[in-house]
């Protein structure tokens, strides 16, 4: 009976050890595939965010080439206002027909990666120094837009203000009756006032978009070579 008991305790034993290293294989399987799950959940939101970022690197070439642009325009426009074989007819001509008071700029950065990851928690998912970056980068995108907004407000104001005295209508010929009424006897000093107002707060405008957008653009290098290197290990 003895013998028979000791057999059994030990079957027991053997039968308990094996469902132990059973659950313990299936948990480690199960950690590994978790862990393959969120590696892949990982280097999806790295090369989104790469792809969001190198558009963002783009548009801010490309709206870095046309501000500038815009700004050498306006210094040319015043130095033939300053020079001193300009007349009244010079400038009412340049901001009459030949000023183009449309313009680019950027509104906003594509983040919609990051928002998702902030929003979803998976912002933890990232590396450490990653998180770091992407977090200096929309703080940087954030004061940006701000700065811009501030400076975009005053200027638009500044607009509003000239445009009630001299509204923009391309299509209206001089000879008619209203080109007539909007330009003749005007308050030269005022539209010289207004105008060059126009022209200097504009540049400083975009003087102070392409700043910051060069701020937003190195950052965003530097997280793009942090993802490649990230992705390459």
């Amino acid at each position: 009976m003895e013998n028979k008991t000791s057999k059994y305790f030990k079957y027991a034993l053997g039968e308990i050890f094996l469902v132990v290293i059973g659950i313990l294989i299936a948990l480690q399987i199960n950690n590994w595939n978790e862990n393959r799950k969120k590696h892949q959940l990982k280097v999806f939101y790295m090369n989104s965010i790469k792809n969001d970022l190198t558009k963002d690197t783009l548009d801010i070439n490309h709206i870095i080439k046309l501000q500038r642009a815009d700004n050498k325009a306006s210094d040319e426009y015043l130095n033939r206002m300053l020079d001193t074989l300009s007349t009244i007819d010079t400038i009412i001509n340049i901001a009459k027909n030949e000023y183009d008071f449309k313009f680019t700029v950027k509104r906003e950065y594509a983040n919609n990666t990051f928002n998702t990851l902030i929003s979803t928690g998976n912002i933890e998912l990232l590396d450490k120094e990653l998180t770091q970056k992407l977090m200096d980068l929309n703080s940087i995108q954030q004061d940006q837009l701000e700065r811009f907004y501030s400076h975009m407000g005053y200027f638009e104001r500044i607009m509003s203000d000239y445009l009630q005295n001299y509204p923009i209508y391309d299509s209206i010929p001089e000879n008619t009756v209203v080109g007539k009424i909007l330009w003749d006897d005007i308050d030269e000093k005022q539209l010289v006032g207004s105008f060059t107002s126009i022209l200097g707060l504009r540049k400083f405008m975009f003087k102070n978009s392409i700043s910051g957008h060069l701020r937003v653009k190195d950052q965003s290098i530097e997280v793009l070579n942090l993802i490649d290197k990230l992705l390459e290990e």
